[in-house]
């Protein structure tokens, strides 16, 4: 008997187990490429935020004539720089009495859960204002960034301390 050309029902099936294993595998491969492309992308915008905030306050500090470790200070005359509610806000007064209240984080976007200050004199008497910042991502809470600078307070000397609130005027 004479063979007719063709595919046999098993060869058919078998080409199609083979075909979908590597299109699963394929599928994994991609879905677990864009996982890492998201979280990345979420670092860097969260790493990005946490810098322009940090030049933010740096750039406050920088001509302050004087400063307080406190966000309850007396006059209303002062700036107050503080962690509240997982956001840095910003105002003049007295924490009873605001004005001009602002938000410096996007809290869609970052969930702030640490500030401190820091003052100390380096040499000439100069003084340094450390600033660090703890936050995560307030898409994807495991993303989290720690960022930390110095800056020099030009108008203050001979000063130290540290606290997770501040109080200056300029």
């Amino acid at each position: 008997m004479k063979r007719k050309t063709g595919l046999t029902l098993a060869e058919i099936t078998i080409v199609l187990l083979v075909s979908s294993i590597i299109v699963a595998i394929a599928f994994s491969v991609f879905a677990a490429g864009w996982r890492i492309f998201k979280t990345s992308q979420e670092t860097a915008l969260l790493s990005r935020n946490l810098r322009s905030l940090v030049e933010r306050i740096s750039e406050e500090f920088r001509w302050a004539t004087e400063l307080e470790f406190t966000s309850s200070p007396q006059g209303s005359d002062w700036i107050v720089i503080l962690l509240e509610n997982n956001t840095i806000k910003r105002f003049q007064g007295t924490a009873s009495s605001r004005t001009n209240e602002q938000n410096m984080n996007d809290p869609s976007q970052v969930s702030v859960s640490s500030l401190t200050f820091a003052l100390r004199t380096v040499q000439d008497m100069r003084v340094m204002m450390d600033v660090s910042i703890t936050a995560s991502s307030a898409n994807n809470g495991s993303i989290s960034e720690s960022v930390s600078t110095s800056v020099a307070v030009y108008n203050l000397r001979d000063r130290s301390g540290s606290g997770s609130s501040v109080s200056y005027k300029r």
